[in-house]
Parts: C-alpha cells; structure tokens; sequence
C-alpha cells in the first residue's frame, strides 16, 4: 500500500516537472533536483556536491549514475517494478522518469509531497495546504474534451483496415486511441471550445487520405468524460487517466500539407 502510494506520488511529481525538462539536454537531474527544493538551494547545492552532480552533465551521466545508485541499497530504495513503465514507448522519456525518481528518493519523500501540494495551490489559487490524499482531479464536472493528435498516414490506415466499422461509425475503442497516441507525433488535449484556436493555423488538404499518401494526418477525437485528461502533457500519464467508459467519437481527420500550426502541440 505504500509502494502504491510513493508510486503515485512520483508519477505526480514526473507530470509536473517533465514540461521544465523535456527539451534539455545536460544537467537534468540537477534541474529537477534544485525544481524540487525551490527555496531551499543550500540543501540542492550539498545534495549536488556531495554526488558530483553537475549542471552541465549529459543525460548518459546522469543515467550512469542513475545505474550506480539503483544497485547501491544502502542508498536508493526502487519503490516498485516497472509497472510504471510499461507503457512508455520513448526510451527517452523512461531514462527522463528514472531521473526524476531518482531526485525524488535524493531530496526525500516529504519534499515531493510540499511539491505537489504548491503545485496544486497555484493551479487553484487555494492558500490553504492541501492534504495528500485529496486529488482535485475528482472534485471536476464531467467535461468532453477534444483529443487531437498527428499520425503518419500508415497508422490511420492500419486503423482503418483492422477497423472499418468503428471508424463508418465515428467510433474508437479505448485501446485504439492508446494506439494512436503511442504512435502519434504532436498531441494536444483541450476543451472542445477551444479547438477553433488550434485548427484555424493547421494547413489541411481537402481531399480523402488513400494509402499512398506521404503526408501526416490529424485526427480530432472527443472523448466524453474527459475532464481528467484535459491539458496532460506526458503520454503514458494521458492513456493512464483516459477514461474507459463514456464515448470515444471521430470528430475529424484530414491530411496536413505540413506540420505548421502545431506550436501549440506537445511534440513526443
């Protein structure tokens, strides 16, 4: 039960800080370190110096020390198996989740829970701690949300032709939008009145996707019961809070004629 608990408060921890350090390439695991004990630099600064943690390391040494401290008991503790990472496809982002694990067990339980909690007070406006245990995400309305995503013309006709039907019927199954997301390029998951926003700068091609086609192909989902997956910007933490129950609905799908207007898109 604590095994659970401490998993998903690390996998909290990694949504909130994986948009900070995506796009970096050196010293991630002293970014997320100093992310986590923000007012607090002197106990990152005797964290980072007394590991040799540099602000300039590549991602391969971070991940060999990484390697070192998991083998070392006496000093990192895995708090469970990889269940965490099954469905993770980007190698990549799993070396990015052992970092961040690795800086949660470093600056220690109690930390990573003050993180999420002022996390959770800015994204309210709430002045008041909150308790562990009381996720807002519960406490929202059941909203539609609209899932776009960007696949290669390949996948949507391998959907196409395994699922003929569904997609007659405007229709996914909740293990084919998985699919689509492990394979999709940029995704985005808003609330249905602010597509007009994101699909105004999309250049389009009006005409039907056949299988020779080269081009990347957009696909707009809504997806009911989607308050929870609004504004996820990790995969595998968008298919774990997916609902499996409710409507899962082709709102559209069309050929780009290239990948401008999607700034607005988280890009895998």
């Amino acid at each position: 039960m604590a095994n659970e608990y401490l998993e998903t408060l690390y996998q909290n921890v990694f949504e909130q800080v994986y948009p900070q350090i995506k796009d970096h390439k050196n010293g991630v695991l002293y970014k997320v370190i100093y992310i986590l004990l923000e007012g607090q630099e002197s106990k990152a600064d005797e964290i980072c110096t007394d590991l040799r943690i540099k602000d300039n390391a590549s991602r391969e040494d971070d991940r060999d020390l990484i390697n070192f401290l998991i083998f070392q008991p006496r000093l990192i503790l895995s708090p469970f198996g990889d269940n965490w990472f099954k469905n993770i496809i980007n190698p990549d982002m799993v070396i990015l989740a052992w970092i961040v694990i690795i800086a949660c067990s470093l600056v220690g339980f109690l930390v990573c829970s003050q993180y999420i909690n002022k996390r959770k007070q800015k994204s309210t406006g709430n002045t008041t701690k909150l308790p562990p245990s009381s996720p807002s995400s519960q406490e929202l309305p059941p909203i539609t949300a609209a899932l776009c995503l960007v696949v290669q013309t390949s996948v949507f006709i391998d959907l196409k032709n395994k699922h003929p039907n569904a997609l007659e019927d405007n229709r996914l199954s909740c293990s084919d939008v998985k699919m689509l997301i492990d394979y999709s390029s940029h995704f985005l998951c808003i609330r249905r009145e602010e597509v007009p926003l994101i699909e105004e700068d999309l250049e389009i091609i009006r005409k039907e996707i056949t299988d020779d086609s080269d081009q990347e192909v957009y696909i707009r989902i809504h997806i009911s019961n989607g308050q929870n997956i609004i504004g996820k910007e990790v995969p595998y933490i968008l298919k774990r809070d997916l609902p499996s129950d409710g409507k899962r609905i082709i709102q559209r799908r069309v050929s780009l004629k290239n990948l401008s207007g999607l700034e607005n898109f988280n890009h895998i």
